[in-house]
């Protein structure tokens, strides 16, 4: 709770795809506009938050509601490997906006954006999953 997209490694790393787009649109190799339009339907909700939604939903009791917490070192900080990871996640997602030839040049940049933000990956504060085990009512 509490805790910004752009202070985990998850948001710094969107915070390179966005930079790296925006280096392109300039570069002239994508229009500003397309950039600019794009959008991304991610949310983070936070613990509260969903407890109250399923609390409110009255459909299910919450059984067991558990933090997983991924410390920083447990993923390597390995620029080339953050840039791979997220083109296998966001590559087709991106490629239908912009087409598949601006996101491998995106990712090219990102593993150097990647490479000059390593501080803040380091000093990024820990990403959170829930575990959740839910009774139907």
């Amino acid at each position: 709770d509490g805790v910004k997209m752009s202070e985990t490694c998850h948001g710094v790393l969107i915070d390179c795809i966005g930079a790296s787009l925006n280096d392109l649109a300039q570069e002239g190799l994508v229009e500003q506009d397309k950039v600019d339009s794009f959008t991304t339907p991610f949310y983070m909700a936070e613990e509260g938050e969903l407890k109250q939604i399923i609390e409110e939903n009255g459909k299910f009791t919450i059984e067991v509601f558990d933090d997983i917490i991924h410390p920083n070192g447990e993923f390597p900080l390995d620029p080339k490997i953050l840039a791979a990871s997220f083109k296998a996640i966001y590559g087709a997602f991106l490629s239908a906006h912009f087409g598949a030839d601006v996101i491998r040049k995106t990712f090219e940049l990102v593993e150097v954006k990647a490479r000059e933000e390593i501080c803040r990956f380091k000093n990024a504060k820990p990403g959170t999953q829930y575990f959740m085990v839910l009774r139907k009512n």
